[in-house]
């Protein structure tokens, strides 16, 4: 069982100031493309996507689940919603919630690059290096964090807390 601390990790001010700064350096790459991995980065994705809008950027979902209803991720990753996408010679920026083992990320980028785009370039919320179990980081960082189980802004446990504009950091209770 969990509870939520006294205050959060990370504050939607923090937050905020962040996605500009990051949206600042994205705009230089001229994406055709966002990819979205579901569900927990798609308050990210929103905010970060406003900031670098251009005409002809698109935005696609994907779906990859490695936690389901646990604390724990697992060594399998189920992608989907790949199919049917046009991606083949396009710029690509992947967007995820976390970086914490990288089997996620390594996972997606194999699956995407099967797809033949021009380019991948990965940016996450978070990202927990000391978790890492595969060789993999991402391009832009949004957060380093410690080895803590976070909630919020998109990230969930069990399907819960995903609606909170910040980033806490979950204790036991």
């Amino acid at each position: 069982m969990y509870k939520l601390p006294s205050a959060p990790l990370i504050t939607a001010q923090e937050i905020n100031a962040r996605l500009d700064t990051l949206a600042s350096e994205l705009k230089a790459f001229d994406f055709d493309v966002i990819l979205s991995a579901l569900t927990g980065s798609y308050m990210f994705t929103a905010d970060l996507s406003r900031r670098i809008a251009t005409p002809k950027l698109r935005i696609a979902f994907i779906k990859a689940s490695s936690y389901g209803e646990s604390d724990q991720p697992n060594a399998t990753v189920h992608i989907s919603g790949l199919e049917g996408l046009d991606i083949k010679g396009k710029r690509v920026l992947l967007i995820d919630d976390i970086l914490d083992t990288g089997n996620t990320m390594y996972s997606l980028v194999k699956a995407i690059a099967d797809y033949s785009p021009a380019s991948i370039t990965t940016c996450v919320l978070l990202n927990k290096e000391s978790r890492r179990t595969v060789n993999y980081h991402a391009d832009f960082v949004g957060f380093e964090i410690e080895d803590k189980f976070v909630v919020g802004y998109g990230l969930d446990y069990a399907n819960t807390y995903r609606t909170y504009p910040e980033v806490w950091a979950l204790e036991e209770a």
